[in-house]
């Protein structure tokens, strides 16, 4: 299945704007680091088909801003393409990142469950190819397909069981211990995974960016980054972070 899609520009909430010559298609391989799940993975074609006809897919640029806090939702997001991270900020303006999106899952579902209002910020961390499907559209095609209802619980099952660790990785690691975490969990390395070949890698976060998922400083992880490039345990390459040693990076990580 091929989707034509609109591209948005940068601070552009209405979500309108000129259709572009693009497509997409539907076996795209994608990459899942964090919080990644297709509710619709287990519709029979013709089913998919007629849901995907619902949902309204556009091009985002890097740093678009879907959501902010008190903002009333009315409309979930379904990530297709690039990433897109959700975040809170302090009173100081520091930024704390509690998930990383990877195609394909949805994003904004707190609308869906009785918190009509957002209390996080969703930003495209790439460009990114976003659906829109309105709240009550969504309630319609969970009610149709009950396979679609057990996924949506399962993932926001998952999401609130990575919120645990986060918050038991700050409250209880060290900053060496929560970069090992994070780097594990965006390479989807399970724990006691032994090492294949070649290494997994991550894209090549900013050392801000890195801080932020941890709740960290970007002084702090600098110097955490130095003593494992130091000890072999990762490498940084052009793009990629990659994890040389992942028996001692998840044994730094309590795994």
């Amino acid at each position: 299945m091929i989707y034509d899609v609109t591209i948005a520009g940068r601070g552009d909430r209405s979500f309108r704007s000129q259709i572009v010559n693009r497509t997409l298609f539907m076996n795209d391989p994608a990459i899942h680091y964090v919080a990644a799940g297709d509710i619709f993975a287990n519709l029979e074609p013709q089913e998919r088909a007629d849901v995907e006809r619902l949902i309204s897919y556009s091009v985002f640029p890097a740093g678009q801003i879907f959501h902010s806090p008190n903002e009333l939702g009315e409309q979930l997001f379904v990530l297709r393409q690039g990433r897109v991270r959700i975040y809170k900020l302090s009173p100081e303006g520091r930024a704390l990142t509690l998930m990383v999106l990877e195609p394909r899952t949805l994003f904004g579902e707190m609308t869906l469950v009785g918190q009509w209002l957002h209390d996080t910020f969703a930003e495209a961390m790439t460009e990114c190819v976003i659906g829109v499907i309105g709240r009550d559209t969504l309630r319609r095609i969970l009610e149709r397909y009950p396979q679609v209802a057990i996924a949506f619980m399962e993932l926001m099952g998952q999401r609130l069981r990575a919120m645990e660790n986060k918050l038991a990785d700050i409250a209880f690691k060290s900053v060496p211990q929560r970069l090992a975490s994070v780097l594990l969990n965006l390479a989807g390395v399970s724990s006691g995974q032994g090492q294949p070949s070649p290494a997994p890698s991550v894209v090549r976060y900013t050392h801000q960016q890195l801080a932020e998922m941890i709740g960290s400083y970007r002084e702090t992880v600098t110097k955490a980054i130095g003593e494992l490039r130091e000890a072999g345990v990762i490498r940084i390459e052009d793009e990629a972070i990659v994890l040389s040693n992942l028996e001692q990076l998840q044994r730094l990580a309590n795994r």
